[in-house]
């Protein structure tokens, strides 16, 4: 066993290269569309993961995103618990943002588009592994790791794929950043998203407003009764209001989005439920109503198999010399897909920072080095089937 605390030592002269190799990936426009972006960054860790002697796959994107990577290592037992890594390549931010906002450095912080959600967390997995594997780490079965293109844009292309891989692993650790204060990620809402369309019928305003049908006035009552059906746990989000064109004319279309996120699975289907049930009669007579579900992603819960996993996380963040914290937030990653499975998560593993989706987007340089060892940590850790009490006693056996 190597340890965090040697892992860090190790890692500590590779500082200047991390924040090179971050300020390459950072200088690559990558949006979720068009993929050419996106594929570049890919491309940029499938060179240094196959040097490393990983098996490596690129796989094509659809719904035109760019190509997912996939890279696998073998270790000599493959008795071992199975582990799986996951990161997104995609940024919120359009082409010509990096030549725009160039990464820079000011003090202890460096700046860029995704450079903290989430370029720095593909960055300091690559490290993490590698430093593993140059101090001869390989008394593990399985460690899989997939750089999605899609995230930003809730996974069109790579859902099936995150599903597929996360099948057979026993644990998932998720490389979104900290939070501001380095509390990693236990818990994340879960959310459901839907279009309403509403087809009234139009007319004129001061001649014969009798003759219409406000779909205006439908969806304004729509969305009332919506936030009506809001319970404990639970938020709704309407947003994309739009309706009628001059205004002496009845309005006959209206649109709007609904979302609805909830930290509980039961919640989530109870309030999308009624959401489906209350939104098939009109209010007003005359009106159609069309609601159309697209995206969202199931809640992401705190079990008791992600507390054994916590447990193993601080002991390990204590001998990185890591501040150690866990947190929920509302907010969704790749890692809500796997909860569904009963596979066991753990998410903000990359560095710390903060500004995210924002021109103001920022991470702590002072950071890497120390989330790095602790990635490491956790990696060497739980692969090697060490429970954080017992040496006795494996993580496999925990899961299983």
């Amino acid at each position: 066993m190597i340890g965090a605390k040697k892992l860090r030592e190790k890692i500590e002269p590779r500082q200047s290269e991390i924040i090179e190799n971050l300020r390459q990936v950072v200088s690559i426009d990558s949006p979720t569309f068009p993929g050419q972006g996106t594929t570049k960054v890919a491309s940029y860790f499938e060179a240094r993961y196959r040097n490393m002697g990983g098996d490596v796959d690129r796989i094509p994107g659809t719904h035109g995103t760019g190509d997912h990577l996939t890279v696998r290592f073998r270790g000599k037992r493959p008795d071992k618990p199975k582990l799986f890594l996951i990161g997104h390549c995609d940024t919120v931010f359009p082409e010509g943002e990096a030549a725009k906002r160039p990464f820079k450095i000011t003090g202890d912080r460096a700046m860029g588009p995704g450079i903290i959600d989430m370029k720095g967390g593909l960055v300091t997995c690559l490290h993490a592994m590698e430093t593993l594997l140059a101090e001869g780490f390989d008394d593990f079965g399985t460690i899989t790791i997939l750089y999605d293109t899609d995230e930003e844009r809730g996974n069109p292309s790579s859902k099936g794929l995150i599903e597929e891989m996360g099948e057979f692993a026993a644990a998932a650790l998720i490389l979104e950043p900290a939070r501001a204060d380095g509390s990693v990620v236990s818990a994340r809402m879960g959310s459901a998203i839907g279009t309403l369309s509403i087809e009234g019928i139009a007319a004129h305003a001061g001649v014969d407003p009798e003759k219409g049908r406000s779909a205006v006035e439908e969806v304004a009552r729509q969305i009332v009764q919506a936030y009506g059906l809001v319970r404990p746990g639970g938020t709704l989000n309407v947003t994309g209001l739009s309706g009628g064109e001059r205004p002496h004319i009845v309005a006959d279309k209206a649109d709007c989005t609904i979302e609805i996120r909830a930290w509980q699975q039961e919640t989530l289907d109870a309030m999308r439920n009624e959401l489906a049930k209350n939104i098939q009669t009109p209010n007003v007579e005359g009106t159609r109503l069309i609601f159309t579900e697209g995206g969202g992603r199931p809640a992401m819960e705190t079990g008791e198999e992600t507390g054994t996993l916590l447990q193993l996380a601080e002991k390990i963040a204590s001998d990185a010399g890591v501040s150690f914290s866990h947190t929920q937030t509302g907010g969704g990653s790749d890692g809500n897909y796997l909860a569904p499975m009963r596979v066991p998560v753990l998410d903000g593993l990359g560095p710390v920072g903060g500004g995210l989706h924002t021109v103001e987007e920022y991470i702590e340089l002072s950071s890497l080095v120390p989330r790095t060892a602790m990635l490491a940590g956790i990696i060497e850790r739980f692969s090697s089937g060490i429970h954080p009490d017992s040496p006795d006693k494996t993580e496999k056996q925990m899961f299983l």
